[in-house]
């Protein structure tokens, strides 16, 4: 199993350690950022964490979150991935 993080690096929030984002119907989002990546239509749905790593080595961003701070696209290049 994988550990999917990523750090903060400017604002208010800066060094927080943030986890995929899990939407209310038990959902990540993925998305392949750049020019309107960020926008649903361009965006797709994974249920299994598991899967999350073969999409980011695919080019693919994660919406990450932590408690009190609001989700944000991280593109593959600012994500820590490490086994569990």
């Amino acid at each position: 199993m994988k550990n999917i993080t990523a750090v903060v690096t400017r604002g208010p929030n800066k060094g927080a350690l943030l986890n995929p984002h899990r939407y209310q119907g038990g959902y990540y989002l993925i998305s392949k950022g750049g020019k309107g990546g960020n926008k649903r239509e361009c965006a797709a749905e994974i249920i299994d964490i598991n899967e999350l790593e073969s999409w980011i080595q695919r080019g693919y961003g994660i919406r990450m979150s932590a408690p009190g701070i609001g989700h944000s696209l991280f593109m593959p290049k600012s994500l820590i991935v490490r086994n569990v």
